[in-house]
């Protein structure tokens, strides 16, 4: 019984809203050749603490999996890391059409996990949102704001990247990567955009209620050719305590030689919203996203990490408590099976620190 158990927990260190403050305190390195049941470690675009373990997604359409890992800490600081399986997340009886991971969930009966798909926008493979259970594979009912079309709904490698389970345990809020085209211009280096953040209840297995939040614009790399390669996004969210959540922005650059990778996390209050499930656009309207409080900005701590890098982050999740008592929180990145060049499987480790 993970979630609700472990979300009640949480519930007295993140009571109401507190303010927060997040502390780097280690990094591990996933050895880049690793396998575990013939399976390539990499890929990882979520990380999900359940019952003393963690489930972590990996970004592969050909062969979609997660890994279950035993990631120990000790002393504040991250004392070994064992991938102990891997398990598919589709197989050859499963009709899930086009897949393309990113997050995952672990479902508050502690046994289903839910985990959501980008799809594939540019050949018309629509974005979807699962729940695995022992009897199968279960759709999630989308709107129709997230249909394919050329005027209207997601952009290619867009759509939905961020997922956690709802705070009372009935749902989930699930994040789209970027702007739905009917929501006006992508972010880039002049201005940012409205992306959108759903519910979706178990019980119906559609969106009950949704509200805008505002992605910032690119960072800009001024020692970046003219036509180099950017992109933004809401890359991951967790919920905090009802109304709260916390968000993972990150902007790429490419040919950078840091790697192009700035990320970003916020504390997000979504108490007085305007509910925009029933907005068909939202360019020009006004509606009241949800306000953001800037945590940490990752270039802050980067000559703390020992690779002294801060690579494609897109997964975080709250892990056990410290020995001080305070909650834990780890990211962890994806390195695109290093197809792009070298890149890093990190998974960071920090304290969180609440207002009390």
């Amino acid at each position: 019984m993970r979630s609700c158990l472990f979300l009640t927990l949480l519930a007295p260190f993140f009571a109401n809203s507190a303010s927060m403050q997040l502390e780097f305190l280690d990094e591990f390195i996933v050895p880049a050749d690793l396998r575990v049941d013939g399976d390539k470690v990499g890929g990882l675009s979520s990380i999900e603490y359940t019952n003393g373990r963690y489930l972590l997604i990996a970004d592969d359409s050909k062969k979609p999996r997660y890994f279950q890992a035993n990631i120990a800490i000790k002393d504040q600081k991250i004392e070994q890391v064992k991938f102990e399986k891997s398990l598919p997340l589709v197989n050859k009886q499963t009709r899930s059409g086009v897949v393309d991971p990113e997050s995952l969930r672990i479902a508050p009966n502690g046994k289903d996990i839910i985990w959501t798909s980008e799809g594939s926008i540019k050949y018309k493979h629509a974005p979807a949102i699962f729940m695995q259970t022992e009897q199968g594979l279960v759709n999630f009912t989308l709107p129709k704001m997230f249909e394919i079309s050329k005027t209207s709904g997601p952009r290619h490698n867009a759509v939905f990247e961020g997922l956690t389970v709802a705070h009372s345990g009935k749902g989930i809020w699930v994040s789209a990567e970027g702007a739905l085209k009917q929501d006006g211009e992508e972010s880039n280096i002049e201005h940012g955009s409205l992306v959108r953040i759903s519910y979706f209840d178990f019980a119906s297995k559609s969106m009950q209620k949704q509200f805008a939040y505002y992605l910032e614009p690119m960072v800009n790399r001024p020692e970046a050719k003219p036509d180099a390669f950017r992109t933004t996004g809401l890359v991951e969210i967790l919920q905090v305590n009802e109304h709260q959540l916390l968000t993972m922005e990150r902007s790429y650059t490419a040919g950078i030689a840091d790697g192009g990778n700035d990320v970003s996390i916020y504390l997000v209050d979504f108490k007085n919203v305007t509910d925009t499930s029933q907005v068909a656009s939202l360019n020009q309207q006004s509606v009241r996203p949800a306000h953001k409080t800037l945590l940490l900005n990752m270039a802050s701590i980067k000559q703390q990490l020992g690779s002294k890098h801060i690579d494609n982050l897109e997964g975080m999740t709250f892990g056990p408590r410290l020995a001080n008592g305070n909650i834990s929180l780890l990211m962890v990145s994806d390195d695109n099976f290093n197809v792009h060049g070298k890149q890093l499987s990190q998974i960071l480790l920090f304290e969180v620190k609440t207002g009390k």
